[in-house]
């Protein structure tokens, strides 16, 4: 495996020179040459899924006149969130049926199977949300074998694969579906803050291997990490063994820097992970770094010779990563995503209609910041 298997994915499309979660951002996103985006899901109050990285539509969105909005979508019907359109751009707040059938169109015209979109199923969302996704994947295109290898979903609760494990309607729906494209269900990923976050889901994983045969096992398929959550040795000696027992997929948000993509690329040659990318503000600059003639040669500088079982080579950290990583770890106290602890009990049932609230952050605004600033 080569640094050329990592996938590049568009973070909300190409969020660096277009407006984010837009049809023409998403297809920007594809006209560089990254075959996935990633998007943002929320349920209305009256569910129907639309297209936003926020629960309130202030930063985004403005009414058909320009006037500023400020609605919290979990709780507000979609007949008033329909009129809104993107501050600048002009463009529609998309529902989640409007992207799939872009989409489908996309994939009429280009015949590329290698085209996927990536779901963040926000964590104040109600479990329930999955169960819409479904309902307006069939809606489109009545084939649920056909979304398997071209819908990913990210979680970033425990709650949303157990109530896929628990309802007796995600049974049914499956229970006699085939392979598609080498796929038998959809990717599921964990979207996580910290890997010590994510050792909970593939705990969840091996306690769905000691029940019964007579029910169909939603597993995480991997894990989708905050880049600075990567930049340690406890994450490589600790973690990866974790990851590479279960055959797990690693997808790493938001690298934007052609240091952190040759870091991360390495970790995916050393480990020989069947599929690994990173989620980026600019795709175009991902993609023609990977395709680099120097590519090569910068990638050998962090491998070191092996480990000292012989069977794998180590991969070095620079300095700058561990300084940071180390900084990312004390302030993901101020932001982590809650969980509530009756999750951490496999078998407690999930309310279907539950919301999380989620209280705003100063850690949230401190990040983004230094990230902006390119501290990160």
């Amino acid at each position: 495996m080569s640094s050329a298997d990592c996938l590049v994915v568009g973070h909300r499309g190409f969020k660096s020179k277009f407006t984010e979660n837009t049809l023409h951002g998403f297809q920007k996103c594809f006209d560089t040459g990254a075959t996935i985006f990633e998007t943002d899901v929320w349920t209305t109050k009256d569910e129907v899924l639309v297209i936003s990285h926020d629960v309130n539509t202030k930063r985004v969105f403005c009414d058909e006149n320009g006037n500023e909005t400020d609605y919290n979508i979990l709780e507000t019907n979609f007949e008033q969130l329909k009129p809104l359109r993107t501050i600048g751009s002009g463009e529609p707040l998309l529902t989640f049926q409007d992207v799939l059938r872009w989409f489908c169109q996309v994939v009429k015209e280009t015949a590329n199977p290698n085209h996927k979109i990536m779901l963040d199923l926000k964590n104040a969302n109600p479990p329930k949300l999955v169960r819409l996704l479904f309902e307006d994947m069939l809606a489109v295109h009545a084939d649920l074998e056909w979304w398997f290898p071209r819908i990913q979903i990210g979680v970033w609760n425990l709650r949303f694969v157990k109530f896929l494990n628990q309802d007796d309607y995600f049974q049914r729906l499956f229970r006699g579906t085939n392979a598609y494209l080498g796929y038998t269900c959809f990717h599921i990923y964990h979207i996580s803050l910290s890997w010590q976050s994510s050792l909970t889901f593939l705990a969840y994983n091996e306690y769905l291997d000691t029940l019964g045969k007579d029910r169909i096992k939603f597993k995480i398929a991997g894990v989708s990490l905050i880049y600075v959550s990567t930049w340690s040795r406890e994450f490589l000696e600790d973690f990866m063994p974790a990851v590479k027992k279960q055959n797990l997929n690693l997808y790493t948000w938001t690298v934007n820097r052609v240091s952190q993509l040759r870091y991360f690329c390495a970790i995916g040659k050393v480990w020989k992970l069947k599929e690994y990318g990173v989620i980026t503000d600019y795709p175009d600059q991902i993609v023609d770094a990977l395709a680099g003639e120097r590519w090569k040669n910068a990638e050998k500088q962090l491998l070191m010779e092996s480990w000292p079982s012989g069977e794998q080579q180590n991969v070095v950290i620079p300095r700058s990563f561990m300084l940071f990583a180390w900084i990312a770890k004390i302030m993901t106290y101020f932001f982590h995503p809650a969980q509530l602890s009756v999750n951490q009990l496999f078998e407690s049932p999930v309310l279907p209609h539950e919301k999380l609230y989620v209280r705003p952050k100063l850690g949230n605004r401190i990040f983004a910041f230094l990230q902006a600033w390119g501290v990160f």
